[in-house]
């Protein structure tokens, strides 16, 4: 990754929902001006690891192409950074906790790492994003990153029907039909959804 390339750090189910369509869907960076880099959390692989349901429904995780592709671009803080990131993970978990929202560890981590790093985070999971902007950290949802990938040339606007679609049937949209179709004239105007 360049200096110059603005990382977007991915949640678990933002991953599962486009590494299958979007192949290779971390290790390239894409875009000019900015150039954009994704990424997820290392522990995205112990999460899939533990959890027999999330195997059992992306049996794909375990491929080597997906595999390879995660290790290339795994967000992992050192030193100073993994410091801060520990105490951020300490008070956005209190004050999901007093919110009554619940995160998972992941979840959590995720966004504590945005905070530290100032890095977007991807994410559909209503109770990341209402954490997020409580606590000043930049929150796309997968529409979102989806424009972006279409106006910076990684994609064009077939796969983003494809993928939608493929969600749609596979009956793990990130949000309900209405707020998707209202989330994507926000991102894409005229267009029209194709869901």
């Amino acid at each position: 990754m360049s200096s110059t390339a603005q990382a977007v750090l991915l949640d678990s189910n933002a991953y599962f929902r486009l590494a299958p369509s979007i192949r290779p869907l971390l290790e390239r960076c894409f875009g000019t001006g900015p150039e954009y880099s994704l990424f997820v959390l290392a522990e995205l692989d112990d999460e899939y690891r533990t959890n027999v349901r999330l195997q059992h429904k992306f049996a794909w995780v375990a491929e080597v192409e997906f595999v390879r592709d995660r290790r290339a671009k795994r967000y992992q803080l050192q030193g100073q950074k993994r410091t801060e990131a520990l105490n951020a993970f300490s008070f956005l978990d209190h004050y999901a906790t007093a919110q009554e929202i619940n995160l998972s560890r992941e979840d959590l981590k995720a966004l504590a790492a945005g905070f530290v790093m100032n890095v977007p985070v991807v994410t559909d999971d209503v109770g990341m994003q209402r954490v997020a902007e409580a606590h000043a950290i930049e929150c796309w949802n997968t529409i979102k990153l989806l424009e972006v990938m279409v106006s910076a040339g990684r994609i064009d606007m077939d796969k983003v029907t494809e993928i939608l679609e493929f969600l749609d049937y596979d009956h793990d949209l990130p949000m309900s039909k209405d707020a998707l179709r209202r989330e994507f004239k926000n991102h894409f105007g005229a267009i029209p959804c194709p869901i």
